[in-house]
């Protein structure tokens, strides 16, 4: 069984509001990587830079 407190963790780290919700629901699959891709480069090149 997942531990609960997990979740409510990642939670508190992202929040959206209903606007982005609705926008993200909107996305492709595709889109979706595509987004997920870049935010791991920036994290990568902040992560190099230091």
């Amino acid at each position: 069984m997942v531990d609960l407190n997990t979740y409510a963790k990642i939670n508190e780290d992202i929040k959206f509001t209903e606007e982005d919700t609705v926008e993200l629901l909107k996305l492709s699959e595709k889109e979706i990587l595509v987004l997920i891709l870049s935010e791991l480069k920036k994290i990568t090149e902040n992560t190099q830079a230091k």
